[in-house]
This record gives structure tokens, sequence and C-alpha cells, in this order.
């Protein structure tokens, strides 16, 4: 049976205005995020491959064509409307983390939680359920400044995860990771798409094509299933 569809974009551009120059970030492109499968965008920088991950995360309205997140297109919605789509159907995950650094790992994985109104000694049991997915709950109590950057970067995948969204994803999420570390994060998304979640990961590291169900390639704008000629090999 052919895997359901979660996130579309149906010939989605992206263009920016500097002056009298527009400069085109990603051409029309046509994408699908499929539900159990780990996409990796490939691309160097300044490809387009953040412009595309930003389409699908609703993050951006493309300048022309559709991006549709669980068949609802995004182009008509207002930003209150586009928050709550994001909150309620997207986790991200960034190369910085992003942990709130005065929260203990408990009080960062609880928070998307309590931004939906969840009382909190039910935000609390989801969050110990998604810090024990990911092999942390011996460290839940702990300030991000005393964790690893690979015990981090697994406590932004709790985050990401502990609102049971249909999609993640990824902005170069193990770029500050020494190897093992890349290995740890990857294997738990992995593991997360084998559960069901559709997940994109944007890289230019090719030690991550291992990992990949699918792997799009991004160069200048536009996107293919196959490597640009000479290019990351």
């Amino acid at each position: 049976m052919p895997t359901e569809i979660v996130a579309q974009l149906r010939g989605a551009s992206k263009e920016y205005k500097t002056g009298d120059q527009i400069i085109t970030a990603l051409q029309p492109t046509d994408f699908d995020l499929r539900k159990g499968e780990l996409t990796l965008i490939i691309g160097p920088s300044g490809s387009g491959k953040t412009t595309l991950l930003s389409l699908l995360g609703c993050v951006i309205y493309p300048t022309e064509g559709e991006v549709i997140i669980r068949g609802e297109s995004v182009r008509n919605l207002n930003q209150r409307r586009l928050a709550s789509l994001r909150l309620n159907n997207i986790g991200f995950i960034f190369q910085s983390f992003n942990l709130i650094q005065p929260l203990t790992a408990e009080q960062n994985v609880m928070l998307p939680l309590q931004l939906q109104g969840i009382k909190k000694a039910e935000a609390r049991r989801r969050a110990h359920a998604a810090i024990e997915k990911v092999g942390m709950s011996d460290r839940s109590g702990q300030l991000p400044k005393s964790l690893s950057g690979g015990q981090q970067q697994r406590i932004a995948v709790a985050r990401a995860l502990v609102t049971n969204p249909p999609m993640m994803l990824c902005d170069e999420p193990t770029a500050s990771l020494d190897q093992h570390s890349a290995g740890v994060v990857m294997n738990e998304l992995k593991s997360l798409a084998a559960q069901g979640i559709a997940l994109a990961v944007v890289t230019h590291d090719m030690r991550l094509r291992p990992f990949a169900d699918r792997i799009v390639y991004v160069d200048e704008g536009r996107t293919s299933d196959t490597p640009p000629d000479g290019e990351f090999h």
C-alpha cells in the first residue's frame, strides 16, 4: 500500500527581493514527506535546502505554489492559525539544540505541552515517557549546561517528540556533534521514523547517508533524487 504523505510541496518556490535584485532561494519544487521515512536533504551551504525545510515547517510562505500539511494548504492561513498548525503537527530539531538554559531537561521537554494547555501533571508524565524513549531518564533533572552536546541533542529530540507530531524537521542536527554522538542521535531519529513519524533531516554531512530511507539533493535552488555530477561523493 502507498505510504501516507504527511507534507507536500506543489510547485512551491521562494524568492527574496533585495533592492532591485530578486534572489531565487528555491526553484519551483514538488516534494513529498512520507510517514515512516527518514528523508535526508543534502546540499552545500546556500543551496536552498534550509529554505525547503522552512517551507515544510510553515516558517515561511512560498512565493508561488502550495505547501500542504496533512491535506490542508497553508497559503491562506493567518499567522495565528499557522502557529497552531506548527505546534500541533511539527517537531523541530536544530543544530544549536535551542534548549532553554535556566530550565531542566524535563522542564524543556514539558514546555510544548504547556503551550498546548496540557495540565502540569500530564505534561510531566508525557515528558518522562519521551525522555525515557531517548535513553536520558537519568539526566532529566539536570540543566542543559551540565549535559554533553550529544545529550542535549537527545533532549531536544525528546522535546520535539513529546507532542506526538506526525512530522519532525531537523536542521543540521549533528553538525555540532562528534561522530559517536552523531551516530547515537541519528539512530534515535531512525527509530522514530520506523515508528511512523515522517522525518526530514537537512545536512551537508555525507556520513549520514546510510541512515536515510530516501535522499534528496539540493543545488542552486533545484531538487533532485540524484546528486549533481561530480558532487556529493
